[in-house]
C-alpha cells in the first residue's frame, strides 16, 4: 500500500517562519502562507516530530462545502478516518486521551456534531482539556471549509527534555531560531552568558555539538535544571555549566559564537538597571570574544539597548535586528559581530 502524502499545516511563532521554512523543507515541498502558518507536503509523519521551529503540526483536509455539516457527509467522514488511521500507524504511537475542537461558534450545535463525529472516528470522547486537537475553519479559497487535526497529543514546541519548570525559560522554538542566525558550526565554541535552565545550550546539540560549550548563570538552581535537561536531551556533546556572576567569573576566553537572554523589564530588575546590564555584558562579551565572533542578544528591553548602542559598543558591529512575536511579548534579537 502506496504511503499517503499530508497536506501538514505548520504553526510557527512570528519571526521563526524562515527557519521553519528551511528545517521543514527537508521533509517535503514547503512554503510560508502567512508569519505564522507553513504549508507542508510529506509522506513522513514520523519525521514531522523532529521539526523543532514550528509550535505544532496538523493534518489538514480541505473539502468543498457552504456550512460545516457538510462536514458530516460520508465521503468527507471516510477520508478523516483515513488521516485518523494514519496518525494511529505513527511509530512511536502517539495516544491521544480525548478530543477538543478549536472552532468559531465550537458550542453551536452544528460544531458539536462535527465534534462527536470526529471523536467517535477516533476512538475518543470530546474533552475540554482534549489532546487531540482538531481545528475547524473556512478554507483559503472561497466555498471550503477545512479540518485541521494535530498529529500529536503535544506541541511540537513542548520539549520533552524540559523536565523542569524553569521561571522565564526562552521559548524553545525562539531559541532554535536564534542559534540559526548565530550559524553555529562544529568547530566553533558557544557561550551562553545568562543561561538560566539551558535552553540555547540544549538546544544547540540537537543540530550540531560545538567543540566548546559553556554556560553560566547566577542562580544554583538554575544550573542543576539547565544539567538534569542536558541528562534528559541524552544528546552528545560536553557542556560547562558554571554557577557565577558572567561579568566577574573565571572564563577562558576565545568563544566564536556567544548568546544571551538577559533578564527584563518588571519580571526581573527594573528598567534603569537592565539597561546598564546590557552594557555590562556587551563590555564582557567583547572580553571573552575570538577575533570575528558573533553575539547574539535577546531582550525585550528594546528602547534600553538602542540606548546602550548609542554609546560605547565595544568593537562590536550591529548587523541585524530579528523580531519575535509570542502571546503579547515582543523580543528581539541584536545580532553582532566582532569589527
Amino acid at each position: 500500500m502506496p504511503t499517503a502524502v499530508h497536506q501538514l499545516v505548520l504553526e510557527v511563532l512570528q519571526g521563526c517562519a524562515d527557519a521553519a521554512l528551511v528545517e521543514a523543507s527537508r521533509l517535503g515541498p514547503a512554503r510560508i502562507v502567512t508569519p505564522t502558518e507553513l504549508a507542508l507536503e510529506t509522506d513522513d509523519l514520523d519525521a514531522v516530530r523532529s521539526l523543532r521551529r514550528a509550535v505544532s503540526a496538523s493534518t489538514a483536509l480541505t473539502v468543498p462545502a457552504r456550512r460545516p455539516r457538510e462536514l458530516l457527509e460520508t465521503s468527507v467522514q471516510q477520508r478523516l478516518g483515513t488521516l485518523l488511521e494514519d496518525l494511529a500507524r505513527q511509530r512511536p504511537r502517539q495516544r491521544f486521551t480525548g478530543l477538543r475542537l478549536e472552532a468559531a461558534g465550537s458550542d453551536t450545535p452544528e460544531m458539536l456534531r462535527v465534534a462527536e463525529a470526529i471523536a467517535e472516528l477516533a476512538g475518543v470522547a470530546p474533552a475540554a482539556d482534549g489532546d487531540l486537537v482538531v481545528r475547524v475553519r473556512r478554507g483559503r479559497e472561497a466555498g471550503t471549509w477545512q479540518v485541521l487535526l494535530r498529529t500529536t497529543p503535544r506541541p511540537l514546541s513542548t520539549r520533552a527534555w524540559r523536565v523542569i519548570n524553569y521561571p522565564g525559560a526562552v521559548n524553545a522554538t525562539i531559541a532554535a531560531t536564534v542559534l540559526d542566525l548565530l550559524e553555529i558550526g562544529e568547530e566553533d565554541s558557544l557561550l551562553d552568558m545568562t543561561c538560566g535552565s539551558g535552553t540555547f545550550l540544549v538546544e544547540q546539540l540537537h543540530e550540531v555539538a560545538p567543540a566548546r560549550s559553556h554556560g553560566t548563570d547566577l542562580d544554583p538552581a538554575a544550573i542543576e535544571a539547565a544539567e538534569r535537561h542536558q541528562r534528559a536531551a541524552r544528546r552528545r556533546g560536553r557542556i560547562d555549566w558554571q554557577v557565577g556572576d558572567v561579568l566577574t567569573a573565571k572564563i577562558e576566553p576565545g568563544f566564536t559564537r556567544i548568546v544571551t537572554n538577559p533578564p527584563w523589564g518588571t519580571l526581573h530588575g527594573e528598567h534603569e538597571s537592565n539597561q546598564q546590564l546590557l552594557a555590562d555584558l556587551l563590555r564582557r562579551a567583547a572580553e571573552l570574544a575570538a577575533p570575528e565572533a558573533r553575539l547574539g542578544i535577546l531582550t525585550h528591553e528594546i528602547t534600553r539597548m538602542h540606548a546602550v548602542l548609542d554609546g560605547d559598543r565595544f568593537g562590536w558591529r550591529p548587523i541585524r535586528e530579528h523580531r519575535f512575536f509570542q502571546k503579547g511579548h515582543h523580543p528581539r534579537l541584536f545580532l553582532f559581530e566582532r569589527g
